[in-house]
């Protein structure tokens, strides 16, 4: 569980990515129903637990979901400050000694597949560092250091989605999903700032 946390903490510092055209509140990814509240989602079985200090709302670490990925190992539900879930994070269990990151690398590529199958062809960014870093042996240290970077957006009326790959260390790759609602996210946005301006 301490590393679940340590993960969604690291990942939600990170971006996100795309869907396209859906009413606002529908089908979200992993059973999730855009604008839910938490209270809603923990009636379907999903156990919440509250997460302190993100940049999104109300956020939970969700547990028991009805669906999900097969490698998948945490998932961050954010509900804003009007208990409407507008992001989802989902990051994957660690691919360990694996410096190159092939195995996550391929599991990215098969993601990547799908998502473009789904919501449309996306906007990649696979960008390799400098000097050791553009070598296969130090892909992963690359990632870690923010030295390269690899990640997909993709974009549609509706959803931003990004998927990412993250580092926890030298030879330890995650894939990462971010998955915003744009309606709901400008819904956050508006009762954000209202709050920051209450405060000053």
């Amino acid at each position: 569980m301490k590393y679940a946390l340590g993960l969604i903490a690291f990942a939600a510092s990170c971006l996100a990515l795309p869907t396209h055209a859906q009413s606002p509140a529908t089908d979200g990814p992993i059973g999730l129903v855009w604008g839910s509240s938490s209270a809603e989602v923990q009636a379907k079985g999903v156990e919440l637990k509250e997460i302190e200090g993100t940049d999104f709302g109300k956020s939970y670490l969700a547990s028991k979901m009805e669906k999900a990925l097969a490698d998948q190992s945490a998932a961050l539900l954010s509900f804003g400050f009007n208990d409407k879930l507008w992001r989802v994070l989902i990051t994957s269990r660690p691919f360990s000694e694996d410096p190159a990151g092939s195995a996550a690398v391929a599991r990215y590529d098969e993601l990547a597949s799908l998502l473009s199958d789904k919501y449309g062809k996306g906007t990649q960014v696979h960008r390799l560092g400098e000097s050791i870093y553009a070598q296969s042996g130090y892909f992963v240290a690359g990632i870690r250091g923010g030295q390269s970077r690899w990640f997909t957006n993709f974009d549609t009326s509706n959803l931003f989605i990004q998927l990412g790959l993250t580092a926890s260390d030298s030879s330890t790759a995650t894939w990462r999903l971010i998955y915003e609602n744009k309606i709901f996210r400008r819904d956050f946005e508006a009762s954000k700032r209202s709050r920051e301006k209450g405060t000053l």
